[in-house]
């Protein structure tokens, strides 16, 4: 079988670890080509890529190689849309950074484009592949935490100002969001892969402690489906920088990073540890056979998607379902209401133009509409 003909679009800090991942599959694919509106940029990279790969100033370029026959999306978020649909109208298959696209709409725009070009999309939430992350996933899966009664997220990170001096941080325009979109979006990702389907969601969000637009706290709380309720804390303001997910069953509850808890009743109704449970239940975890973590995990699904026909773990649809609610939680943020979910396409939510209209941008001396 042929190698993948690989092209990277944009060359920022996240497209090294692409190339880093690619190139523990030199079997599977080569990277060909590398795009950057930056030439010069993208020339450096390309000279630490390997030889022949080739540099472009523009993305467009790229595409039109026919060697290319897939492209990681490496761009601010604001430009994933975009490139994603021109490179599946070009008859490539797409691996996109998160958040996946600005709004739903354009979510939504990507999806169609994979499916009538009969393309794979794929969306880069390489935490799945952690191997903690894997193996709580099967306990839940597998019923050994008993029914889902409530979860919390706890995404507590820190960034310094100077975070936001680069071009496209810190505004609706270009970041499309604050520390939930950006920051907290991977542990969202993996609430929702743990808990199951949102039915609502009610937030509060504020910029705190930086001078941005968009927000650096937001807490919400998610009812889902099955019953059980959530809490979500994003952040960029926690001088602790920390983050934690945790899981509560009947019959035992975990965390990540990895942990597991379980009880059982004294004859006055005060809990006493149940060691024998916790010991089953990391047997169960210890026996998991998981391969690559992190990125190198996500890459060779989307290598094996592209050339065997799977379907990625992470594919345009599961992609969705986190901007969703992070699109849910801005709007509840905004308008102080219950948000019911899902959002429907004539939500004023839906749309890039109506999110940005329609959202609560907060008190900054940087602009708005701040560009290249």
């Amino acid at each position: 079988m042929a190698k993948v003909g690989i092209g990277i679009i944009g060359t920022g800090s996240i497209a090294g670890a692409h190339l880093r991942a690619y190139a523990r599959y030199p079997e599977l694919c080569r990277v060909v080509a590398v795009a950057d509106i930056d030439r010069q940029r993208a020339q450096k990279f390309a000279a630490g890529a390997g030889d022949s790969v080739a540099a472009y100033g523009d993305y467009k370029e790229l595409l039109r190689r026919d060697d290319i026959d897939a492209v990681s999306i490496c761009t601010p978020p604001f430009a994933h849309a975009e490139i994603a649909v021109a490179a599946l109208n070009a008859g490539k298959h797409v691996l996109v950074e998160k958040p996946m696209a600005a709004s739903l709409a354009e979510a939504d725009a990507m999806l169609a484009a994979a499916e009538q070009n009969d393309k794979k999309l794929a969306v880069v939430f390489q935490n799945r592949w952690r191997h903690d992350w894997m193996r709580a996933k099967a306990l839940i899966d597998g019923e050994h935490l008993g029914r889902i009664l409530f979860g919390k997220v706890d995404c507590l990170w820190w960034r310094g100002d100077e975070y936001y001096d680069m071009w496209w941080r810190g505004t609706w325009e270009q970041e499309c969001g604050g520390a939930t979109i950006n920051h907290a979006i991977h542990h969202i990702d993996a609430f929702l892969w743990l808990m199951g389907e949102p039915e609502w969601v009610i937030a509060e969000m504020g910029a705190v402690d930086h001078d941005i637009e968009v927000e650096d706290l937001s807490m919400a709380i998610v009812r889902f489906r099955n019953g059980a309720l959530g809490q979500i804390t994003s952040t960029v303001a926690a001088m602790h920088n920390f983050d934690r997910i945790e899981v509560f069953g009947s019959k035992a509850s975990l965390a990540l990073p990895w942990a597991l808890y379980s009880v059982a009743s004294q004859p006055n109704g005060f809990p006493k540890a149940n060691p024998e449970y916790v010991e089953k239940l990391q047997a169960l975890a210890d026996g998991l056979e998981l391969g690559p973590q992190w990125h190198e995990g996500q890459i060779l699904d989307f290598l094996e998607a592209v050339t065997t026909g799977k379907r990625p773990l992470v594919d345009g649809v599961e992609g969705r379902r986190s901007l969703e609610l992070v699109t849910a939680i801005y709007k509840s943020a905004t308008t102080g209401e219950r948000v019911q979910l899902p959002l429907a396409p004539d939500d004023p939510f839906y749309t890039t133009e109506g999110l940005r209209a329609n959202v609560v941008r907060f008190p900054s001396s940087k602009s708005a509409v701040e560009t290249l």
